[in-house]
């Protein structure tokens, strides 16, 4: 079991360094923070393909240490960048140094949002599915085959890796260390009342998303259809008219 180590000082982070396209503070101090049950609804693969982004949904009734923690970093963190930019950005003109960094500053988690943990190939991860250990891609083929995962508990351990910041955005990366998954039993008796109705509270809001999704399409497709038909009963050539018919009854049919 992997201890948390929290540190409440505004000293937190070591001397922005440069890599790539970003700068990264790291934390002076390992920083691990461990979260129960938490609902994988998302991932995609990293852009240097060295790993994916793993969008969670954190119920919050068994992780308020944690996701104290958490918030706990992202105010440190926002603190330490303002009362440092001076000397980290070598910038001793700007006197506006927490409008700009407010500006782009992103916290690493919000309540209302899921929180997006990176799984990289850079950093030793111990992956345990059903008792029995994975490698990162059979992770990855588990949770595309159980992308609802109602049926199985998972447990992180993740670290912090620092504040990247970059001409646009400034935000705090977490990245998995460990991660189990275990089937549950199929027992409403087995699960908290607060979480169960927590996991539908996320998946209505999807299903929300979708439906507007639909809706602005559907409106588009009207619109379409009212400006086509003021074209064709506007339209003087007879092929032309007929083209346009065609393409009315094409967008009207669609299914």
């Amino acid at each position: 079991m992997i201890t948390l180590i929290f540190i409440r000082m505004k000293e937190l982070f070591n001397f922005p360094q440069k890599k790539g396209k970003n700068l990264i503070c790291h934390p002076k101090e390992k920083i691990y923070v461990e979260l129960n049950e938490i609902k994988i609804i998302n991932f995609q693969e990293l852009k240097d393909n060295n790993g994916y982004f793993i969008e969670c949904n954190i119920p919050s009734g068994n992780n308020i240490d944690a996701l104290n923690i958490i918030k706990d970093i992202d105010n440190n963190a926002k603190l330490s960048l303002i009362e440092n930019y001076k000397e980290w950005f070598n910038n001793e003109d700007d006197d506006n140094n927490e409008e700009i960094i407010s500006d782009i500053y992103i916290n690493s988690y919000n309540d209302e949002l899921p929180m997006t943990l990176i799984l990289s190939n850079k950093i030793e991860t111990d992956i345990i599915i059903n008792d029995e250990e994975k490698e990162q891609y059979e992770l990855i083929n588990f949770i595309n085959n159980n992308k609802k995962n109602k049926n199985y508990i998972i447990n992180l351990d993740i670290i912090f890796l620092g504040i990247y910041i970059n001409k646009s955005t400034i935000i705090n990366k977490w990245a998995i260390k460990y991660i189990n998954i275990e089937k549950i039993k199929d027992n409403l008796n087995d699960w908290n009342r607060y979480d169960i109705e927590n996991e539908w509270k996320f998946d209505l809001i999807n299903f929300e998303e979708e439906v507007h999704l639909k809706i602005n399409e559907l409106n588009k497709r009207l619109n379409d259809v009212k400006d086509l038909y003021n074209e064709i009963i506007n339209e003087e050539n007879d092929k032309l008219w007929e083209i346009k018919i065609h393409k009315l009854k094409s967008i009207i049919f669609k299914k």
